[in-house]
């Protein structure tokens, strides 16, 4: 950075100290320094906090995405959904023992819960998962008001699903 001098009240040559001071700024500013740019390649050390939202061309993550939040939820007829936040993207692992549920039917039951507002995409998802041991996948959709809907063959119950899938938030 700049050496800047200070500046007294009635120094002598106070506005030449002034003058060489912004000066010595300009060319810290100009000639590359150690300021950050509006335009070419360069590298910020240290955590930065953006208060606002932040919008970029292409992102490139040379490290990995932090996990913000996890959670499981008992969608109902048997199925569980754990469910891991990592920025825009959530991951879903389906786990449980199916119950009985029917093609196009809303997941519920005893003791269910619809998928918090955490986790829930602006518009509907679809997801596909499998049946452990079988050669049989099902699809459920995750509405934008949580509700959980079953697309897979009508199950009688004793399945166990499976899988691991990806939906971004927005």
């Amino acid at each position: 950075m700049a050496s800047i001098k200070k500046v007294n009240r009635g120094m002598q040559n106070g506005a030449e100290t002034i003058n060489d001071n912004l000066e010595a700024i300009n060319s810290e500013l100009t000639s590359g320094g150690n300021v950050v740019h509006k335009t070419g390649d360069e590298s910020v050390a240290g955590n930065k906090t953006f208060t606002s939202e932040m919008a970029t061309a292409d992102l490139k993550v040379n490290g990995r995405f932090l996990t913000t939040k996890s959670d499981s939820f008992y969608v109902g007829c048997g199925l569980t959904l754990s469910l891991t936040k990592k920025g825009n993207i959530v991951e879903v692992c389906f786990s449980g023992t199916m119950t009985s549920s029917g093609s196009g039917k809303p997941m519920g039951g005893s003791g269910f819960t619809w998928v918090s507002p955490d986790y829930r995409p602006s518009s509907t998802v679809s997801v596909i998962g499998h049946f452990s041991g079988t050669s049989k996948s099902f699809q459920i959709d995750i509405g934008a008001n949580g509700e959980v809907v079953w697309w897979g063959e009508t199950t009688s119950g004793g399945e166990t699903p499976r899988g691991t899938a990806f939906y971004y938030l927005n």
